[in-house]
C-alpha cells in the first residue's frame, strides 16, 4: 500500500490540495457569519456577491477535480492491472496450476477495482473529512468550548467503532472475495463451453452444477453488507444522538444568555458538516479494508508464488546436454533414465509410451519447473534467466491459443506482420486452408471458435517460424492437421531453420524420419 501511495504521490498531494481548498471554500459562509457577528459589520451586497464568487470557485475546482480523477484513473487501472498481470505470469508452475488461472485472475481484477475506489474516492474523502472535523472543531472550539468538548467525545467513539468494524470486516471480506473469484471462476469455465451448454436439454445439469456456489457468493455478500450497513448505521445513529442533544444544549444556553443567538446559525451549518465527515469515514473505512484484503491476496499468492530466477543472461542455445534429468511436484521426484547431447541444427523427436513425460521433459526447458541434469550451453538451467530463456524459444502445445482479433494480429501476437513476414507465411503454405475463406484481416472468435483444431495448429506453426527463437518446440502441435500437410510443414520447418534445434513429438511416428536424433523418454 506505501509503494502504491509512493508512485501515485503527484496524485495523492494534488487530490488533498484540491480536496483541502474545496472543504475551505465549502466553510466560507460560517467563516464570515462568526467574522461579522464578532466585529458587528453589516452584511453588503459586495460581501454577498464576494461569498458567491468564492463558491462559484470552489464548484469549478470541483469540477477540475473530477475530470483530473478520471484521467488519471483511466491510465492507473490499465497500468496496475499489467502490473499485476505481470506478477502473475512470473507465479511458479505448480502454483499457478494449484490456484486456478481463472480463480488468480478473477481475484486480480478485484484487486484492482478495490486499489482504484481507494485512490479515486477514499484517499480524498479521508482528507476532507479530517480537514473538515479539524475544521469544525476549531469553529465550534471558538464560540462555545462546552459545545466543543461535546463534539469531541464523539472522535474516541467512533474510533473503537471503527477498529471493531475492521477485525469483523476483515474476515467477512476474505470469504466474500474467495467466494465471488470461485463462483466467477466455475461459471467461466462452464459457460465459455458451448458444445456443454447446448447439450443440455434443460438448465438442470448447470442448475445443480453452478448454483450451490452462486448462492453461497450472493449470501457471503448480503451479509457482508448487512454487517457493514448495521454497523454503520449504529454510529451513524449514534452521531444523530448527539447532533440532536447538540442543538437542545445550544438552545438552553440561548435561554440562559450563555450562547449568542446568531451562533446557532453557524451550529446548524458546521456541526452536520461535521457529522457528514464522520459518517464518510465510516464509508471510506469500508474500501481501506477491501484494499487491504486485496493486499493480502497480492502478497499471499503473485509475490509469495513467484517463481525462483536465475540470474546468467544468454544470448543463443548452442546446445542442450541431458544428464538423467529430474524434478520435483508434491515432495515427489521424478526421474528420466535420459543421458544425451542436442547441439544447433539437431532435429530431435521425442518418443515414448502415454505417461512417460514427454511433455513434461519439454516444460523444463522453459523452466516451468526446477529440474536438476539439464544444461544449456554448459550451464545449469536453473541458473538461467528465465525471460532471457524463454525469449530464446518457440513453444507450441498441442491446443494453441486463439485471441479475438484479426489472422495477423493472432499470428503476430498484437503487432502487425512485416512484408517479409507475410511472404514467408503465404509462400510456405501453412495458411492456405484458412485463406479459402479468410484474409489477413479476418476476425477470429474466442478460442478459435470458428476455426477448426487444424487451422488453429497451423496458425501457432506460422507464430513460430517468424520468431526469432533458436529452440523450436513441438509438442503433439501437428496432431490436428492431416497428414499430407503435416509432411510438408515439418519438411518447411526443418529445411528452415537448420541454425537451430528442434525438439518435436507426435503420436504418428512415421514423422521421426525429419529427425537425425531420437530420444526415448522412459522414467
Amino acid at each position: 500500500m506505501k509503494n502504491v501511495l509512493k508512485e501515485n504521490k503527484q496524485f495523492v498531494l494534488i487530490t488533498s490540495l484540491l480536496v483541502v481548498i474545496g472543504s475551505l471554500t465549502s466553510m466560507i459562509t460560517p467563516l464570515f457569519i462568526q467574522y461579522f457577528n464578532e466585529n458587528k459589520i453589516k452584511l453588503t451586497y459586495e460581501i454577498m456577491l464576494f461569498i458567491v464568487i468564492v463558491m462559484l470557485f470552489s464548484f469549478l475546482l470541483q469540477t477540475f477535480m473530477l475530470v483530473y480523477r478520471e484521467n488519471f484513473a483511466a491510465k492507473f487501472n490499465s497500468n496496475y492491472l499489467f502490473k499485476l498481470i505481470s506478477k502473475l505470469t512470473k507465479i511458479s508452475y505448480d502454483g499457478f496450476i494449484e490456484k486456478e488461472p481463472t480463480y488468480l485472475i478473477n481475484r486480480i481484477f478485484t484487486s484492482v477495482d478495490s486499489l482504484y475506489l481507494f485512490l479515486i474516492n477514499s484517499v480524498s474523502t479521508i482528507v476532507k473529512s479530517c480537514f473538515v472535523i479539524l475544521l469544525s472543531l476549531g469553529i465550534v472550539g471558538f464560540i462555545s468550548w462546552k459545545i466543543f468538548l461535546l463534539l469531541l467525545i464523539l472522535l474516541p467513539l467512533n474510533l473503537v467503532g471503527f477498529k471493531h468494524i475492521n477485525k469483523q470486516l476483515s474476515i467477512r471480506m476474505e470469504k466474500m472475495q474467495k467466494d465471488a473469484a470461485s463462483a466467477n471462476k466455475d461459471l467461466i469455465v462452464t459457460l465459455s463451453n458451448v458444445d456443454n451448454i447446448k447439450s443440455q436439454a434443460n438448465v438442470s445439469a448447470l442448475e445443480h452444477l453452478l448454483k450451490p456456489k452462486m448462492i453461497a457468493m450472493y449470501d457471503s455478500l448480503a451479509n457482508n453488507n448487512k454487517y457493514a450497513q448495521v454497523t454503520s448505521n449504529a454510529i451513524v445513529f449514534i452521531n444523530q444522538l448527539v447532533q440532536n442533544m447538540t442543538y437542545i444544549w445550544a438552545s438552553i444556553l440561548i435561554v440562559q444568555n450563555e450562547f449568542p443567538v446568531g451562533n446557532l446559525i453557524i451550529l446548524s451549518i458546521v456541526i452536520p458538516m461535521y457529522y457528514s465527515a464522520l459518517s464518510d469515514l465510516s464509508k471510506a473505512n469500508v474500501d481501506y479494508k477491501s484494499l487491504t484484503i486485496s493486499s493480502e491476496f497480492i502478497k499471499n499468492n503473485l509475490d509469495l508464488l513467484r517463481e525462483e530466477n536465475g540470474e546468467i543472461k544468454i544470448q543463443n542455445i548452442n546446445n542442450i546436454e541431458f544428464n538423467f534429468p529430474s524434478f520435483l511436484i508434491n515432495k515427489q521426484i521424478f526421474n528420466y533414465n535420459l543421458k544425451e547431447v542436442v547441439n544447433k541444427g539437431d532435429i530431435v523427436y521425442i518418443e515414448g509410451d502415454s505417461g512417460s513425460g514427454k511433455t513434461s521433459l519439454l516444460r523444463l526447458m522453459l523452466k516451468f519447473r526446477k529440474s536438476k541434469g539439464i544444461k544449456i550451453n554448459g550451464l545449469e538451467i536453473n541458473s538461467l534467466e528465465n525471460s532471457s530463456l524463454r525469449n530464446k524459444i518457440a513453444y507450441i502445445s498441442q491446443d494453441p491459443t486463439i485471441l479475438s482479433t484479426s489472422l495477423e494480429n493472432n499470428i503476430g501476437m498484437g503487432r502487425k506482420l512485416t512484408r517479409d513476414e507475410k511472404y514467408l507465411i503465404e509462400t510456405s503454405g501453412i495458411l492456405s486452408p484458412i485463406f479459402k475463406e479468410k484474409h489477413w484481416d479476418s476476425v477470429l472468435l474466442e478460442n478459435g471458435a470458428n476455426l477448426s483444431g487444424g487451422e488453429k495448429q497451423r496458425i501457432a506453426v506460422c507464430r513460430l517460424i517468424i520468431s526469432d527463437a533458436e529452440l523450436y518446440i513441438l509438442d503433439e502441435s501437428i496432431s490436428n492437421i492431416d497428414k499430407e500437410s503435416a509432411n510438408a510443414i515439418l519438411n518447411f520447418i526443418t529445411i528452415k531453420s537448420q541454425e537451430k534445434i528442434i525438439l518435436y513429438t507426435t503420436h504418428d511416428k512415421s514423422f521421426k524420419k525429419y529427425a537425425n536424433k531420437i530420444i526415448n523418454v522412459r522414467r
